[in-house]
């Protein structure tokens, strides 16, 4: 077991959180140090193994944990405990999400409708020391990347908000600008982004 690799799995949705760890035990090398469905129990059970000095190493993360951010746990685990690999496993696989993951500090990305071999690869190759971004979402990103140069500072901040479900009245606050001004960024983002609106935004980047 020492020379096992130790992974832990957030997930809210308890079958597929199931799943995960049963796929992963089921391959010769892996052992699951543990598991948790939110924000808080996973940062108590981390908080516990780091003191027991038996932390994982790799965590397969989430990002949308019911009305919690796994992209804030992210951010938190990243600071806490920075020597965990953390691997993305979602099912929101657009662009904006993907590189918000990745400005995050994640070590890697997979979508959750890839075939298992790619889950398998992406481990591997992170705790390795490699980054892993699933094939073809890698020109995807590179085009949002492009778009993102386009906006000015405040607007790709504004846009990346947006992206993380945060609702008009929170970025004006958490930007310290008046509601008005967010909807004069917005109309200049939507205009830049060749969207509509507010949902086509979130469908085009985010989803």
């Amino acid at each position: 077991m020492l020379s096992d690799k130790k992974f832990f799995v957030v997930e809210d949705h308890t079958l597929t959180n199931l799943g995960i760890r049963e796929l992963l035990e089921s391959k010769e090398g892996f052992f699951c140090s543990g598991f948790a469905f939110g924000k808080a129990e996973t940062i108590e059970k981390l908080s516990e193994l780091s003191d027991s000095g038996s932390l994982p190493d790799i965590l397969i993360l989430d990002l949308f944990l019911g009305k919690e951010s796994g992209l804030e746990l992210l951010r938190e685990i990243r600071v806490k405990f920075p020597s965990i690999k953390i691997l993305v496993y979602s099912m929101y696989a657009k662009p904006g999400i993907l590189s918000l993951a990745l400005e995050a500090g994640a070590h890697g990305f997979v979508e959750k409708s890839a075939p298992e071999t790619i889950l398998l690869c992406a481990i591997n190759d992170i705790l390795s020391g490699q980054t892993f971004v699933q094939q073809n979402l890698v020109s995807p990103l590179i085009t949002y990347k492009t778009m993102l140069d386009g906006l000015t500072k405040q607007e790709q901040k504004i846009l990346k908000k947006l992206l993380e479900r945060k609702t008009k009245a929170q970025i004006a606050e958490e930007l310290n600008i008046v509601p008005r001004s967010v909807d004069n960024y917005l109309s200049r983002i939507f205009e830049k982004t060749g969207t509509k609106g507010h949902k086509e935004l979130i469908e085009k980047f985010g989803e």
